[in-house]
């Protein structure tokens, strides 16, 4: 049997993140049905090969190239956060990190969207949802079978998982002087951007907002040629659709008009830290427009996988000491 303390997730709607003993798997987040052509693609050569999930009596297709089997099941509801479709892609992030034997985790910690968050009744049903992860899992992926057990849950803000990242060191230290840091974490995703603030180690309300103007804002100006959302995601990911500079400039305005709601002055935290996909998209667009509102920036080595990294820092952490 393998044993671990912590496995972490952060369900992103364009990334699904996996982080376990500091390894991190990063599925793009689409799920679509499995569908079986018979002999009806006979002596040709198949679309590229998605990952297979099965469980219960669900049977999916997840990640890249799921558009090519069936209609791409992925939602941006708050609420699909608790459905099988998740789930999916749970397990085939995770199936890279695990041993094909029985794996016990002690704790399971999640990060959950500020936005959703701010919703108390939203929350709660989610988190309700949530508990269902407890217990044991039999699932198989690409035709390999594990059997997981979890046994106990923890709910954090996304965000909380770039801050650990920045304060909690490879060792699994605190970064010195970190604990009377006045960090501003600025988490632009596929659907929202999360601001969140914490102030000597604890969360400034008056410095917490965000709103719904992720990646997919971008997605919208970029002429897709009447394919899937999840298509034009990828290929801009993968660098095949570049988006021009007016594009990203119209982007950003929206991104800095909710940062500057949230927080009127930068230069008052020790350090902004950009993370999520959307960071990396706009690059060096952000960096300039926070340096030139006074940030101190702190850019994560890996923007995309900081929060997962950060979660699963932040319960190793919490176990140790």
């Amino acid at each position: 049997m393998f044993t671990t303390q912590v496995i972490a997730l952060d369900p992103g709607y364009g990334n699904t993140k996996v982080c376990l003993d500091g390894h991190v798997t990063a599925l793009q987040s689409v799920v679509a049905r499995s569908r079986s052509l018979g002999l009806a693609a006979i002596g040709m050569r198949m679309a590229q090969q998605a990952i297979e999930v099965e469980f219960e009596n669900h049977h999916y297709i997840a990640g890249p190239s799921a558009w090519n089997w069936s209609d791409p099941m992925s939602s941006q509801d708050f609420t699909a956060l608790t459905s099988p479709e998740r789930r999916t892609l749970f397990y085939a992030a995770l199936a890279g990190l695990l041993p094909q034997e029985e794996t016990c985790v002690e704790w399971l910690i999640v990060g959950l969207p500020v936005p959703l968050l701010q919703d108390e009744i939203q929350a709660e049903a989610v988190m309700s949802g949530l508990k269902t992860y407890k217990g044991d899992h039999h699932f198989s992926v690409n035709g390999a079978s594990y059997h997981l057990s979890i046994h106990r849950l923890k709910v954090l803000p996304q965000p909380v998982g770039a801050y650990a990242d920045w304060a909690i060191n490879e060792a699994l230290q605190l970064r010195k002087g970190s604990a009377q840091a006045d960090i501003a974490v600025l988490d632009l995703g596929e659907n929202t951007l999360d601001l969140y603030a914490i102030q000597s180690g604890r969360v400034s309300p008056r410095f917490v907002g965000g709103g719904k103007v992720g990646v997919r804002r971008l997605l919208h100006l970029l002429d897709g040629g009447g394919r899937d959302l999840a298509e034009v995601d990828y290929d801009l990911r993968c660098g095949r659709l570049k988006p021009s500079r007016d594009q990203l400039e119209s982007w950003l305005g929206e991104v800095m008009g909710v940062v500057e709601q949230t927080w009127p002055s930068l230069r008052r935290f020790t350090a902004v830290i950009p993370t999520g996909g959307g960071s990396l998209v706009l690059g060096d667009i952000l960096r300039n427009a926070l340096a030139a509102k006074g940030a101190a920036i702190h850019w994560p080595q890996d923007p995309i996988n900081a929060n997962a990294i950060g979660l699963w820092k932040w319960g190793c952490y919490g176990n140790a000491h």
